[in-house]
């Protein structure tokens, strides 16, 4: 609170100064009245308001505690009541509030989608690795031109074939990179060529092939890191809807403390116009004996415009209403014209403990912020390791085995068995090599992913400060609207006895005195400063209350503080390999 008395003893200065009178016929020296502010000059300004400053502090520090006794105001017991007699009323607290937004509303609703949308990248990631099966068929009636006779012998003058196969098997994508791939072949073929014996053959193929990149695209970190990416992208999913959430939260608790204070607001304002309605009609009942038309002109013209106020504060509160609703989407809140909804639970004035040290741990522990900018930092890790490995050239070893049965008449069954009875299997063992020339397109990516990874460590750090500069707001905050609080609930106590004394002095004059013209005046104003204190008193209340819910959100255990459940599953994404969990970790 700041105290008057350094004003009064600057204007008592500036009196002794220039206006006492002389002692033995000679003027009194200024050095007898010290002045509060001495203009000598910039610095000695600056000390004499530093001086105030530490003068006001110092008197906030001592009036940080509350009375024994807050008086929550004349209207904290008619909020929770019903103001309207055309539609019912529904009793609501905050915490059903936020219950109810939490399985109702579908902006919440929208956020729990965001992690299985998430999730079934991970599986498409992770399906890359699963068997597959392939069937393939072929018919081919061929008639070409003959431009050799030793290709069907002599006095034949084009090549028949006719050749009719198919094939099926499986194949595999392993962890380290390696293609695997095994595959059974039967085909039937008949020709009108003399060299071809036996005429019409029955075949059949048992194939197996392995190819492993030894450089480019190998490792099992390398061709896992898509899944680990697509997992901490799912982890990102859940901070987020934790942030969404905590922020919905924020406001539809917002929401119902300003459906509150609108409530309170149309209160005042309905005794603020009471108080104008008592003055006019005293005035109009002594209107025929001592009351003055100007005294009735001024208070009936006050009276009006408090009318207008209340119109504006009715349609306040059904803004009010309606917003909450929207949040909310509770469907027993029915609609403004056929529910009224009253908040029961009125502001709390305990004292709320803020240390700036444990709320600053509490946020980088709990903040899903700081959770994502790690994700993120971990995810461009992965994809610069993942650029480093593309910048290596293609060296492949190729290998593959295979069988292979014949049997004339087109037998394709007999050709099937004596694969497995004739000969022995074949085989093939070699590498290939590839390298791009200057390799500019990897070395190009991989210079991105550095200057992404760059980006997201200094992202990281502009979030901590970003973070801990909104704790540190959210802790003055509380201690600020305490003291406020305190502060407004007596400038309403001075409003009141203000205006019960001018009251009291209005009565005891006659009404056709210029005083008493002067009195009712300063009554009207000061009803209107009575009002305007309450309101601000009110909105102190509020302000305190939401205070506690912003540094809750600021510290990120607001979930936890209104025992909210998310709804959030931690249980492993890929049920069917579980260690790709932690092949995250192993980014370089």
């Amino acid at each position: 609170m700041i105290t008057l008395r350094p004003v009064h003893a600057f204007l008592s200065a500036l009196a002794l100064s220039g206006l006492c009178s002389t002692v033995q016929g000679q003027p009194a020296p200024l050095e007898q009245a010290p002045p509060l502010i001495r203009v000598t000059g910039d610095d000695g300004l600056y000390n004499e308001l530093l001086n105030a400053a530490e003068s006001v502090e110092l008197e906030t520090e001592a009036a940080q505690e509350f009375p024994v006794a807050v008086d929550a105001g004349w209207w904290q017991p008619l909020v929770p009541r019903s103001l309207r007699h055309d539609a019912p009323d529904v009793s609501i607290s905050l915490e059903q509030t936020l219950y109810d937004a939490m399985a109702y509303s579908e902006q919440v609703k929208v956020f729990h989608q965001l992690p299985p949308i998430r999730h079934s990248a991970v599986i498409e990631a992770d399906a890359a690795f699963d068997w597959h099966a392939f069937v393939d068929t072929q018919w081919d009636d061929l008639s070409d031109p003959i431009g050799n006779s030793l290709t069907v012998g002599p006095g034949i003058n084009r090549f028949q074939d006719h050749n009719l196969y198919g094939s099926a098997g499986v194949r595999k994508r392993t962890r380290t990179g390696g293609q695997f791939e095994v595959s059974q072949r039967l085909g039937w073929q008949e020709t009108n060529s003399q060299f071809f014996v036996p005429n019409s053959q029955g075949t059949s193929r048992i194939a197996l092939s392995f190819t492993q990149p030894l450089l480019r695209g190998s490792g099992e970190w390398y061709n896992n890191s898509l899944i680990c990416l697509a997992q901490i992208d799912h982890e990102v999913s859940q901070d987020e809807v934790m942030r969404q959430l905590q922020k919905h939260l924020l406001e539809v608790s917002r929401a119902y403390w300003a459906l509150y204070l609108e409530r309170g607001v149309l209160l005042q304002k309905l005794r603020t116009y009471q108080r104008a309605k008592l003055i006019v009609d005293r005035l109009r009942l002594r209107q025929q004996i001592d009351a003055p038309k100007s005294q009735i002109q001024a208070a009936e013209a006050s009276l009006a415009d408090r009318r207008s106020d209340l119109a504006r504060a009715k349609t306040a509160v059904e803004n009010a209403e309606d917003r909450l609703r929207t949040l909310v989407n509770h469907p027993g809140y029915g609609d403004n014209q056929s529910i009224e909804l009253v908040p029961v639970d009125s502001p709390s004035f305990d004292i709320f403990p803020a240390d700036m040290q444990t709320s600053l741990t509490e946020a980088l522990q709990n903040r899903p912020e700081i959770s994502q900018a790690i994700q993120q930092t971990r995810a461009a890790s992965i994809r610069m390791g993942m650029a480093k490995e593309e910048m290596l050239p293609v060296l492949n070893l190729v290998t593959s085995s295979y069988i292979a049965g014949l049997a004339a008449n087109g037998d394709v069954a007999k050709s099937w068995g004596n694969q497995f009875s004739q000969g022995r299997p074949g085989y093939s063992i070699g590498l290939q090599f590839e390298v791009p020339i200057s390799n500019r397109a990897a070395r190009a990516r991989h210079d991105r992913r550095q200057f992404e990874l760059q980006q997201l460590q200094h992202q990281y750090q502009v979030t901590m400060k970003t973070v801990s500069l909104e704790v540190q707001v959210a802790v003055r905050e509380i201690e600020t609207s305490m003291r406020e609080l305190f502060s407004k609930q007596q400038v309403v106590n001075a409003r009141d006895s203000q205006l019960e004394q001018l009251v009291k002095r209005w009565e005891r004059l006659p009404n056709g005195d210029t005083t008493t013209n002067l009195i009712l005046d300063n009554i009207l104003r000061a009803q209107e400063d009575l009002g305007r204190a309450e309101f601000e008193y009110l909105q102190a209340q509020i302000t305190y209350n939401l205070a506690q819910v912003n540094l809750k959100q600021a510290t990120g255990t607001l979930l936890q503080y209104q025992s909210v459940n998310t709804g959030l599953s931690t249980a492993p994404v890929v049920a069917n390999e579980p260690e790709i969990q932690s092949l995250s970790a192993q980014a370089p």
